[in-house]
């Protein structure tokens, strides 16, 4: 299963036998299409009951300037003018997602008289971010959870040995980026930092850990962690379908209850964030750094394996797990 849920693939057979978009030798039809393009902003992922903001925007009207919105929705099909031509308007609509898990769409065209419209369709995943609510099977226990004082947010907390560690990813918003910058996700699957940014995340008396205390979660050490990963991993389900996809050699136990989700890993380019590996890696920081790069540890989909890399500090993004000593008195 990928997060995003819609994937409409289209086989050459399939396009050799749609209608062609041509007049007939006799269409005497001149009437124009509205110039540009319909562009709108929405996250690829909302909670459900949100209220969204649209600002459409790309229609122009070359003879008038004039020109009108409309919208509508694949949960409710009844078209919405929020803007006639010659109408004002502050330049946006609202509207509230459904309260039921999935994916969606939301069409926005323009339209004017004498001219054939344009649209604009996006598509959005609605998501429960309540324990239990899109993402099930991770293991939390609402008995063993703590609140960070900076903004209220949860986390799922397990005793290992002699220090407690967190069990879902660290999505504290002072920095940081969402999973598809949608901001949705952090209650489920986390926010991708970089080392830089994660040296500093942790609340108050906890820490990133070192690669040694990483290691000791599956009882064994060196590089590659032969045949842990499957220990470490939540046998989890997202809007109800898998997030580990089935290998026969891996056999998901989570027996650490460590719970690694596959959010795969992030890469800052030139002014955006690239989001890599979804469904295949979960990827975590160690504390252990040289000057440029800091070591990381991920899991991927197939292998029984945990394997180290090691990423640049300012660039490369990966999830945060906090930890704390938590020595019995």
């Amino acid at each position: 299963m990928r997060f995003k849920s819609i994937f409409i693939l289209l086989s050459v057979a399939a396009l050799a036998i749609l209608p062609s978009c041509h007049k007939k030798d006799d269409d005497t039809d001149s009437t124009p299409y509205l110039e540009g393009s319909i562009s709108f902003s929405i996250p690829s992922y909302v909670k459900v009951g949100e209220e969204l903001t649209i600002s459409p925007k790309g229609g122009v009207n070359p003879q008038t300037g004039n020109i009108g919105y409309y919208w509508y929705s694949s949960w409710n099909a009844k078209r919405d003018t929020v803007k006639t031509e010659t109408g004002s308007w502050s330049g946006s609509f609202n509207l509230t997602v459904p309260l039921a898990t999935g994916t969606y769409t939301v069409t926005v065209g323009a339209f004017a008289t004498d001219f054939y419209g344009l649209s604009t369709v996006k598509n959005f995943t609605v998501v429960d971010p309540a324990l239990e609510g899109s993402l099930k099977g991770a293991g939390y226990q609402a008995s063993s959870s703590i609140v960070d004082p900076r903004d209220e947010n949860v986390y799922y907390v397990a005793q290992v040995g002699d220090k407690l560690w967190m069990r879902n990813n660290l999505y504290y918003s002072g920095t940081g980026v969402s999973f598809e910058n949608s901001s949705a996700m952090d209650p489920i699957v986390g926010r991708l930092y970089s080392w830089n940014e994660a040296v500093k995340a942790c609340p108050d008396g906890w820490r990133l850990p070192t690669d040694e205390e990483f290691a000791s979660l599956t009882g064994t050490s060196g590089d590659i962690l032969s045949s842990v990963a499957g220990s470490m991993m939540a046998d989890a389900t997202f809007n109800g379908k898998k997030l580990w996809t089935f290998w026969p050699d891996v056999k998901i136990t989570n027996t650490t209850s460590f719970s690694a989700l596959p959010v795969g890993y992030a890469v800052d380019q030139e002014g955006s964030v690239k989001f890599v590996g979804i469904n295949q890696y979960a990827s975590f920081w160690t504390s252990d750094a040289d000057d440029d790069t800091a070591l990381y540890r991920y899991i991927y989909v197939s292998k029984n394996d945990i394997f180290s890399g090691r990423g640049d500090k300012e660039y490369f993004r990966a999830s945060v797990r906090c930890v704390k000593e938590n020595k019995a008195e």
